[in-house]
This record gives structure tokens, C-alpha cells and sequence, in this order.
């Protein structure tokens, strides 16, 4: 994982800007979910139903 380091944002006060922290984290979970549901789309008909029955032995029904 490549990180890079940036200062950290603080406030007048000197504390860290948890507003910030918290709007950027959730901007970048809106994309991941956005991501998500684009490829979630794109899937064949079938997926869900292989995704839930195959780990249980279930056989393919018609």
C-alpha cells in the first residue's frame, strides 16, 4: 500500500481538524460505494444467488 505522508490539519486552537478527517473519509466511502455498485451492476443476472448458495453445497437449480 503506497501512503503518503501530508501534515496533519488542525484547527486555530491547535487541535487536529476532526471535521475535515471525517468529510474526507466520507467523501472517499461514497466513491467506494459508487465504485461498488457500478461493477454490482455490470455482474451477470445470476450472481447473487450463486454468491449465496454455492458456499453451501447447494447445486445450480434450473
Amino acid at each position: 500500500m503506497d501512503h503518503q505522508f501530508e501534515d496533519i490539519r488542525t484547527r486555530p486552537d491547535g487541535s487536529i481538524d476532526t471535521a475535515y478527517y471525517i468529510a474526507r473519509s466520507r467523501m472517499m466511502r461514497s466513491e467506494q460505494a459508487h465504485s461498488l455498485g457500478r461493477s454490482a451492476a455490470a455482474a451477470p443476472a445470476g450472481w447473487l444467488r450463486r454468491l449465496i448458495l454455492r458456499p453451501f453445497g447447494f447445486a445450480r437449480t434450473a
